[in-house]
């Protein structure tokens, strides 16, 4: 047979075999389910208004802090957990091939070189027989030598779809994989936030307790001045110095958080925990809250603006896929194993294309009976995909849940704000009344030292309703699934 009547048959025989196995795959073909969304957000006073695309919004800017901005720019391309999603994204790139590779044949390069000898013994026997007298000798031994150089080449027909819906598995899991990094980045800009609002709010509380600590020292000098000279009792000093002493207690557990807010600000950034020191041991007032909130947008859009629930979505749809690889086990396997070369009697004949050699060897394999095992597997990825089927409602109820609270807790601390504010200015009053009425000898010390101590508390709770506030809003707009791809860096699936 000539080489190219061989190559137009291969021709051939391959276009049939890519014919039909590229008509239909067993198993079930993927359509992603509905999920029932609530029309609109219980908490938002303002209902039904359009988000528009809320994931590219770089909503922390609206704070107007330039530290804020730098740190999360930094870890947006310094973050280690970052790293390590875009890294398994290489992996999941590498399995796609993987998979791939195996819709087409596999062709090695081979090349033998085999001899063989024969000859008579003295008796005329066949050196080749095994009743060859003892002491005899050979004579007449040939020895030949054969040269074969060619291609090998194996291929598993996908009549039954397994391959491609082991390829379609790994492209959605893929596709998790980068869903995951986005998520990733989301998670990182709302946790640089988060430590970044409760370092200010520790360093402004350190503030407050330095200055009430400083006013309540002053004080403890003047009681003990004024029992000096017999005009209190030994009560009023001892209250005054008790006083402050509680106070400067509260200063090395505000400076310690301070710190570990620093280190985790590090870390996030991808440095040492020490690293950013100079940055941010200067205190600052808490972010600027801005003058509205954006635009919520409609319940339903988490499901394409949220990174966890698409990469939820893609784990759905690897796991439908999967049970297509372990239905096409039931059916038979088909392969084809091929042959072609070059072969001579010296090496120079095999360089010359004198003889050429061809074959084809068609397979069938069709596991008759396996106690049930292939069935088992089918019914194991099935549960595998009810698994992530809830599991993708259930991420969904939970993205719907965080947005509520969030809702809820950034407008009870607004409340709360409001009513702290004019709870201080209340305390302040009355602090400097009490002190005038003290100085007359019209009250008694414990009344200031009680103001004071409720000031020092109210101002306190102040600050941190203050970073409460800011805090809530940070975890709205991560709820939202805002922000995570501003400037992000191209993980596309284009070319897979």
């Amino acid at each position: 047979m000539s080489c190219g009547l061989l190559a137009r048959q291969g021709l051939c025989l391959s276009l049939a075999a890519l014919t039909v196995s590229g008509c239909w795959a067993v198993g079930p073909d993927y359509r992603r389910p509905d999920l029932d969304a609530p029309v609109t957000w219980s908490q938002d006073p303002t209902p039904g208004r359009a988000s528009g695309v809320f994931e590219d919004v770089a909503w922390w800017k609206a704070f107007g802090d330039p530290i804020l901005d730098e740190l999360i720019t930094r870890g947006l391309s310094g973050n280690l957990d970052i790293a390590q999603a875009r890294a398994r994204v290489r992996q999941a790139r590498a399995d796609v091939r993987t998979a791939r590779a195996g819709l087409f044949p596999a062709i090695d390069l081979t090349g033998t070189s085999t001899s063989s000898g024969g000859g008579s013994l003295p008796d005329g026997t066949s050196g080749g027989s095994s009743g060859a007298s003892s002491g005899g000798t050979t004579s007449g031994t040939t020895t030949s030598t054969v040269y074969t150089a060619g291609f090998d080449a194996t291929w598993e027909l996908d009549f039954f779809g397994g391959q491609r819906r082991s390829v379609e598995s790994t492209k959605a899991t893929l596709q998790a994989d980068i869903e995951a990094v986005n998520d990733a980045r989301l998670t990182l800009i709302g946790d640089v936030a988060t430590n970044y609002v409760a370092l200010r709010a520790y360093q402004e509380q350190l503030a407050i307790a330095r200055k009430t600590l400083e006013t309540q020292r002053q004080n403890a000098d003047v009681t003990r001045e004024r029992f000096r000279l017999g005009l209190i009792n030994q009560v009023d000093v001892a209250q005054a110095e008790g006083q402050a002493a509680s106070t400067a207690a509260d200063l090395p557990v505000l400076e310690s958080d301070i710190k570990s807010s620093i280190h985790r600000l590090g870390i996030l950034v991808g440095l040492p925990p020490e690293t950013l020191y100079d940055l941010l041991a200067t205190p600052r007032n808490l972010p600027e809250l801005p003058d509205k909130l954006l635009a919520t947008g409609l319940p339903a859009e988490l499901l394409w603006r949220r990174p966890d629930l698409r990469a939820s979505e893609r784990k759905l749809a690897a796991a439908s896929a999967a049970i297509g690889v372990a239905t096409a086990d039931l059916y038979p396997k088909f392969d084809l194993t091929a042959g072609l070369g070059l072969q001579g009697i010296t090496p120079a004949k095999v360089a010359g294309f004198s003889t050429w050699y061809w074959s084809v060897i068609p397979g069938l394999s069709w596991p008759v009976f396996d106690a049930g095992k292939a069935k088992a597997a089918v019914e194991k990825k099935k549960a595998l995909y009810d698994e992530a089927l809830a599991a993708y409602k259930a991420t969904f109820h939970t993205a719907l849940e965080d947005v509520e609270n969030a809702l809820a807790g950034y407008f009870a601390q607004r409340a709360r704000e409001h009513r702290l504010v004019a709870s201080v200015a209340a305390y302040q009053e009355a602090l400097a009344l009490d002190n005038e009425r003290y100085a007359k000898g019209l009250t008694t010390f414990l009344t200031v030292l009680t103001d004071q101590a409720s000031l020092y508390s109210v101002q306190t709770d102040l600050t941190k309703c203050r970073a409460n506030v800011r805090t809530n809003l940070v975890s709205l707009y991560k709820a939202l699934g805002g922000g995570w791809n501003v400037n992000a860096t191209a993980v596309a699936t284009s070319g897979n």
